[in-house]
């Protein structure tokens, strides 16, 4: 009772009538223990039920396993997102956005980037800012498409261009027998009556990403199980551009009794709770609730200097203090091209960064160690027979030597066919001295053990001079990372978190530097006013809610942005 407000009780969830509805909706504002309730709630479910008779849904793959993977005994198959549970229920069709090579071919100037179907079925290849530079014409028709339909509006009030595009693009599905993403979602609710494998229990996490015709899916399904609840938080809505409105979760509306209210942040202070609250009263729909911050003051700053086309000196400088006091460090903005200038700076300056809610994401995770053949390994691989490595430095194995010798250049370096002998290196066993003879030019083999004699940053440096072309350009940032901080900053996690807004949510950072900025077309919006501003507005909700200790508001670049 003490995380829930009058309307209802965690504890009361699957207890009230159900005469009237069968749904619960749980509201959990920033920071307040959502997933954790949400997981007592699924457990309370499989002891009551069994592990077979639930089914769990979240808008991505990651995020619904992280509700089910905390030690319950619940079914893989049972745990998705809800475009995976229809394509299984539909006995696995071909998906048209993955087969678009005909399509490409007849259509060039309506050209439609193809996607992995596993990829955008587990939801991880989410759109954060396409809606503003989509890559072809057809990606953009087919993302409004998607959006009309996902929003249920009818046909009747789509463009004229879009009318004709949605009839070429469903003759060419209907001729080569695919379905479309929205498809999945449509044929389930036209003709799957039950959800798969008929649950006793559905959990919906993340419901204010869902749309109109994913909730009413949710919907058509929960009624025929026991019960069924909807979780998010309705002032998080931030992917309007998929058809994803407050209204879809709010609408019917239901008992008093089945809303749960979870209403004390644990992220979140009091100095930016009042900033974030006064933003999102300015919206004109949503759901009124208790949310309470925690007892830190923590602190807003408004920056003087520093906007995201000039972040060197007064932002970087300001943020490094704060790594270097072991605080996590988030930048945020409402585009993704607004964060290159950033990128660029952190990488001059050998400021390792991430973004951990993105992984898939090569521009903001560059540091990537696990594989044989990535540059950190390669790096890690030299340095580890370095006294500089620290305290459980060893010697080269045939694996290390295989790693950092295969990509030098062969002129004046290797000798004949040490290439191919390199190709074979591997495993745990100690290089011999005979080996290095045997791989290495005489010359370049007396300048390697001069080196290795040095510090470690010369040894890093002599493998950088004698590396390929490619790999020297690949190394850049990591071994600009190993001089500056040591070869262990490699493989520890970064402080720094780099991301759009959209990225990021479910995140947290002790403190967060936020971009007020706008694209032409979220500044269109904004102007625009009602539910266009709203969706602007509540994008930067999310964006101020990630700060754990201090948020800085930085400069805007040009005239669009937000007001905060």
């Amino acid at each position: 009772m003490s995380n829930a407000d009058a309307t209802g009780t965690l504890e009361g969830i699957g207890q009230q009538d159900h005469e009237e509805t069968s749904e619960y909706r749980i509201f959990g504002p920033p920071g307040t223990g959502k997933t954790t309730n949400l997981t007592r709630q699924i457990r309370r479910a499989v002891e009551r039920y069994g592990s077979n008779a639930i089914l769990v849904t979240s808008f991505s793959r990651a995020a619904a396993h992280e509700l089910a993977g905390r030690d319950l005994p619940v079914d893989p198959d049972r745990v998705g997102t809800l475009h995976s549970h229809c394509f299984h229920a539909l006995g696995g069709p071909e998906i048209a956005e993955a087969n678009v090579e005909e399509w490409n071919r007849d259509n060039p100037h309506l050209a439609i980037t193809p996607v992995k179907k596993h990829t955008k079925l587990d939801g991880e290849e989410t759109a954060e800012d396409e809606s503003d530079d989509l890559e072809k014409r057809g990606d953009e028709l087919l993302a409004q498409l998607s959006r009309f339909r996902g929003m249920m509006l009818s046909r009747d009030l789509w463009p004229v261009m879009l009318r004709e595009f949605e009839q070429q693009w469903s003759t060419y599905k209907q001729a080569n027998g695919l379905l479309d993403f929205t498809d999945l979602i449509d044929a389930c609710l036209r003709d799957v009556y039950t959800a798969p494998k008929n649950p006793s229990v559905i959990f919906a996490d993340e419901a204010q990403d869902l749309n109109k015709m994913q909730l009413t899916l949710i919907r058509k399904w929960g009624r025929r199980a026991e019960y069924f609840i909807v979780a998010g938080d309705d002032d998080q809505t931030i992917y309007s551009f998929t058809g994803a409105t407050p209204e879809a979760m709010l609408d019917p509306e239901i008992p008093l009794d089945h809303k749960i209210i979870l209403k004390q942040s644990y992220r979140v202070p009091q100095s930016v709770h009042r900033l974030a609250n006064g933003l999102i009263q300015q919206v004109t729909r949503r759901q009124e609730k208790e949310y309470l911050a925690r007892s830190e003051a923590g602190g807003v700053e408004r920056l003087t200097r520093g906007s995201y086309g000039s972040p060197e000196y007064f932002i970087l400088k300001s943020a490094n203090e704060h790594m270097e006091r072991g605080q996590t460090v988030m930048f945020l903005a409402s585009c993704s091209y607004m964060l290159r200038p950033l990128v660029s700076v952190l990488r001059k300056n050998g400021v390792p960064f991430h973004n951990p809610y993105r992984r898939s994401n090569g521009f903001w995770n560059p540091i990537r160690a696990g594989r044989r053949g990535s540059t950190v390994n390669r790096i890690a691989a030299l340095l580890v027979a370095h006294p500089g490595w620290g305290d459980d430095a060893r010697p080269w194995t045939h694996g290390d030597l295989g790693q950092w010798a295969e990509c030098l250049q062969s002129k004046g370096v290797l000798r004949h066919g040490a290439k191919k002998k390199l190709a074979g290196y591997a495993g745990e066993d100690p290089v011999s001295s005979d080996a290095f003879d045997d791989l290495f030019e005489r010359p370049a083999l007396d300048s390697l053990l001069e080196a290795y004699e040095g510090d470690y940053r010369v040894l890093l440096q002599w493998w950088r001079d004698h590396v390929t072309a490619d790999v020297h350009a690949r190394s850049q940032f990591p071994a600009d990372i190993a001089t500056r901080r040591g070869p262990r900053a490699l493989f520890e996690t970064p402080k720094a978190i780099v991301g759009t807004i959209h990225s990021v949510k479910g995140g947290q950072a002790d403190v967060v530097y936020l971009f007020p900025d706008l694209s032409q077309a979220g500044d269109a919006q904004y102007a625009r006013g009602g539910a266009a501003r709203d969706s602007v507005i509540r994008q930067f909700y999310v964006g101020v809610t990630r700060t754990r200790e201090k948020l800085y508001l930085c400069q805007r670049e040009t005239g669009m942005a937000v007001t905060i």
